[in-house]
């Protein structure tokens, strides 16, 4: 082999259980050369050269490592390589490797582990490809473990062990709580607090549509309260397209829902790439959503898989701005001019923008100042409790009571 910052392999070793490597890599040759030695030393190899088809093949092959080179890969496709990832609830190994910073290379595993990956310690090149080969061969190969990864769904829904966080959506102009999404977690003896990244990976469709039902009865009844309380708070829920076709969700929102003509309403968020594919489904099912006080939002907007053909068809109450582009806005030109665009698109669609992921003060204050409508965000609140949400709510509220009345003039 060529050496183009890889060292030469050694011999060929007998081929056993044959691993399987899927490597993202937008420099032809150099994913091809690594390619070719790491099948000589009997790993099967699946190449990319972005993020885009990671979604679908990760789901059908499920490989046991997932090799990403930041250089090839520039620094933003190596982060949407990572969301991706996360969105399959990939459970097997992430390495990164690349000529870059050590501080960025670890910035972008603590990413990845905030994602409930299974990060490896990242390479700097030069390195031998037998490196790579070791390190593939060390994982267990099929069965990778993660934290809660021997947790079942379907148990802890049997066993009432599910519950239900709210995280805050900001209204960045107003500076108020006006919303919040509902978010699941699994209360475990053992390994404490699980995340969905950790316990939907492997979920029938059936457990996720059981899921679903409890966490709309349980937004519903959240809404219903604050809206007694005088305060119109809209509560979103993350769906999969196929459970809102599957699921009866209009009769749900009928049956709990406050009986009332000024109710804030229900947002189902549905991933972006989901609406392309199931559009005329969706379309067929909107109208008795909406006459029941639902709409849909897109969610993980901007991964480049959306038409201005498809969401001119349908009317769409949000788009969710995806996380890789709003971390970092308010420092990288490039997310800062993508989120300006896509604010734009909502807002010429006669939607709102959404920002997913706000983090840094720069961030928001970018965001504000091109005029995002939302903001939702570790910076701007944590998911919380009901309770907790109640105390927040209150909290804007009595700012918003002290603020000087302006008058005309």
């Amino acid at each position: 082999m060529a050496d183009r910052q890889f060292a030469n392999m050694p011999p060929q070793q007998p081929r056993g259980s044959a691993p399987l490597c899927f490597i993202v890599d937008e420099d032809f040759g150099l994913r091809q050369e690594v390619s070719k030695e790491l099948r000589r030393q009997g790993t099967d190899v699946v190449e990319f050269s972005n993020s885009s088809r990671l979604l679908g093949m990760v789901d059908d092959q499920n490989p046991d490592i997932v090799l990403i080179n930041v250089v090839g890969a520039a620094p933003h496709e190596s982060m949407r390589a990572l969301l991706a990832l996360k969105e399959c609830r990939y459970g097997g190994a992430v390495q990164l490797f690349g000529n870059c910073e050590p501080k960025f290379l670890e910035s972008l595993k603590v990413t990845g582990l905030d994602c409930g990956l299974k990060m490896l310690p990242p390479l700097r090149m030069p390195i031998k490809v037998a490196t790579l080969h070791g390190i593939i061969r060390e994982q267990k190969l099929g069965a990778p473990v993660v934290k809660g990864g021997g947790i079942s769904l379907k148990d802890a829904l049997a066993r009432q062990a599910v519950t239900f966080l709210y995280q805050p959506k900001i209204d960045l102009k107003a500076g108020i709580v006006t919303g919040a999404e509902v978010v699941a977690r699994i209360a475990d003896p053992q390994f404490g607090v699980i995340t969905p990244d950790q316990f939907l990976k492997g979920a029938e469709q059936e457990t996720l549509a059981d899921l679903t039902r409890l966490a709309v009865i349980n937004a519903l009844k959240t809404s219903a309260h604050f809206h007694k309380l005088g305060v119109a708070l809209e509560i979103s829920i993350n769906i999969t397209a196929d459970v809102l076709l599957q699921l009866p969700v209009a009769e749900l929102i009928l049956l709990h829902r406050p009986d009332c003509s000024d109710w804030a309403g229900l947002i189902l968020e549905i991933p972006e790439r989901q609406i392309v594919n199931k559009m005329e489904s969706l379309q067929a099912r909107l109208p008795r959503l909406q006459q029941c006080g639902a709409s849909i939002a897109i969610d993980n907007f901007g991964r480049g898989s959306f038409s201005f053909e498809a969401i001119s068809q349908m009317p769409f109450s949000e788009i969710k701005i995806d996380r890789s582009l709003v971390e970092g806005c308010g420092t990288v030109s490039t997310n800062a001019n993508i989120c300006k665009t896509i604010i734009q698109i909502a807002h010429n669609f006669g939607c709102r923008a959404a920002a997913v992921g706000v983090s840094t003060p720069a961030d928001l204050q970018l965001l504000t100042q091109l005029g995002c409508d939302m903001g939702q965000g570790f910076l701007l609140g944590k998911p919380m409790t009901a309770p907790q949400l109640d105390t927040l709510v209150a909290g804007f509220l009595s700012q918003a009571d002290k603020r000087p009345e302006v008058r005309a003039s």
